[in-house]
């Protein structure tokens, strides 16, 4: 015997009901997995229900529960559809219409992870403000940096920083006023003295790779890989007081390899609650949460430890006076933890790797380069960093290089204030995911005159040539930038510098580039296709 159909009709008219008054307001995407057992135990109670209370046939049990469950699933997204096709804020918008039903649809067309070229195509198609899913947009006008990321902005993190939740760090936490103690703290690891420490122990780690560079002889050397497992030591070492040991082994630690493969998920773009369901599935998050495990163990370890030179972890630690810090704490310390590691590697190699690119395709730089700083460098190739910091053509050199190949190239996630903002004449409704992708914006018209175009004179020489400056925003802006900005930049300066100094370098036969430009991936930082380049050392 089936159910009536007014039994069913009510069941669609909860499912309307429970998406108007419940699933359309706020946020749910950190209850992605309490939903799905909610949902299972619903089914099973009904159908436990039905069969040993009601003593009904077990298949007419299931038959009547099914049913129910189909008409609530179908009244619930049906009411879902509805608005987000006809209802939605954001309707006005142009994009394509599969992205305004669901953000899986952009995930769909990743299959080769390059988030930022399809929102670059995207973009020519549909304009300056794409409607990229349901209620997120992509934003190339040249004023929309500053009003989304800016020091004024109202807009704050989007839930994407929630994936690693209740686990957050300094880049993830979402409450400004948590964000902005916990930054007070970190300044203090990225003061000029706290610099100076650094470059000593940066120093050790960059003669270590020259070495290696010079036992190639000649030969060509993949540098995406060099530079990953250099850029990995260094911050290691800055976390923990101890290096992976990667230059010295000629490969990478298996932690790091957990890391590669446990971010891969990360380039299918996938909406936080999806992406959160997966790594709570068994065996598909276990690389990353491994990887976690593993850097607050070797914080456990860093807490006990006390290094002759200041690391970063020193700074984070010092408010604790060699006391164990509580475990509300030890929360976000772990937390920070994998982010000084992460954050200041794979971005600092990316970028190392496509400054030898761009140099080697316009040579003429690196001569240009080595009488700039020749005043300043000593008979090893190094240089203070102090005494290089503010050469014109170096950081030209490195701003080109990271406009036109930022290191995190699509989405850096801002959600709207309720009111929503203003960008130049166009309004944004509010609590909309929002985000400026530098890949495309370093390579548009409308902010950079000449834009695919390598001219790193366009910094200091040419200022005509950008049109707008606050569009330029590798390490984002405002309140939420890149606290290690600072020490990225003295690594990248100081590496730059002592390799060109070293070394002649050169395309290696038969290479062209073209497996970077065609291979690399995007996790939301890039994974680099191969680059083969010969070192040779120069003749002092």
């Amino acid at each position: 015997m089936s159910l009536p159909l007014s039994y069913n009709l009510l069941a669609a008219a909860i499912g309307i009901a429970s998406h108007l008054a419940y699933f359309n307001r706020g946020e749910h995407h950190l209850y992605g997995t309490l939903y799905l057992q909610l949902f299972i135990l619903s089914f099973t109670t009904s159908l436990s229900l039905l069969t040993f209370l009601l003593h009904e046939p077990f298949t007419q049990a299931l038959a009547k529960t099914a049913s129910l469950t189909t008409f609530y699933l179908l009244g619930l997204y049906t009411s879902l559809l509805l608005y987000r096709i006809i209802f939605h804020p954001l309707n006005k918008f142009p994009g394509p219409f599969g992205a305004r039903i669901s953000n899986f649809w952009f995930s769909a067309h990743l299959k080769d992870a390059d988030a930022y070229k399809k929102i670059q195509k995207l973009h020519k198609q549909y304009g300056d403000f794409l409607r990229i899913g349901s209620s997120d947009m992509s934003i190339i006008h040249p004023k929309a940096v500053s009003a989304i990321y800016g020091l004024k902005t109202k807009c704050r993190k989007a839930a994407w920083y929630d994936l690693t939740s209740p686990m957050i760090s300094l880049q993830t936490a979402r409450q400004k006023d948590v964000h902005d103690r916990r930054r007070r703290i970190w300044s203090l690891a990225f003061s000029d003295a706290a610099l100076r420490g650094y470059e000593d122990r940066i120093r050790n780690y960059r003669d270590q790779l020259v070495f290696q560079l010079d036992a190639f002889g000649g030969k060509p050397v993949n540098v995406p890989k060099w530079f990953n497992l250099y850029t990995f030591d260094v911050m290691g070492d800055l976390a923990f007081g101890t290096s992976f040991d990667m230059l010295a082994s000629k490969e990478e630690h298996w932690a790091i390899k957990l890391l590669g493969v446990g971010i891969e998920p990360l380039s299918w773009m996938f909406p936080v609650w999806f992406f959160r369901i997966l790594v709570a599935l068994p065996k598909l998050g276990d690389d990353w949460w491994k990887f976690i495990r593993y850097c607050s163990s070797k914080l456990d370890e860093r807490i006990n430890a006390k290094p002759n030179i200041p690391d970063v972890m020193s700074t984070l630690l010092d408010p604790y006076k060699g006391q164990q810090p509580p475990k509300e704490d030890m929360q976000m310390l772990r937390g920070d933890s994998q982010l000084i590691v992460v954050a200041g590697s794979d971005t600092t190699a990316v970028t190392l790797t496509y400054i030898i690119y761009e140099l080697l395709r316009h040579p003429n730089h690196i001569s240009k380069l080595r009488d700039e700083v020749s005043p300043y460098v000593s008979l090893t190739g190094d240089a203070l960093h102090a005494k290089i910091a503010n050469l014109d053509h170096l950081n030209g050199v490195i701003h080109e290089t990271l406009r036109l190949h930022p290191p995190v190239p699509s989405a850096l996630q801002r959600l709207t204030p309720p009111e929503g903002i203003q960008i130049g004449e166009t309004y944004i409704p509010g609590n909309t995911t929002v985000f400026c992708p530098q890949y495309v914006l370093g390579r548009s018209e409308s902010v950079y005159q000449n834009a695919n175009a390598f001219v790193p004179e366009r910094w200091y020489l040419y200022p005509e040539m950008i049109k707008e400056r606050s569009a330029f925003a590798p390490f984002s802006a405002g309140t939420y930038s890149c606290i290690g900005r600072p020490l990225a930049l003295l690594n990248l300066r100081t590496t730059l510098i002592k390799l060109i100094t070293i070394f002649d370098i050169a395309f290696a036969p038969g290479e062209d580039g073209s497996t970077l430009r065609e291979k690399s991936r995007e996790h939301f930082t890039m994974a680099l296709g191969d680059l083969n380049v010969c070192f040779v050392r120069r003749e002092q």
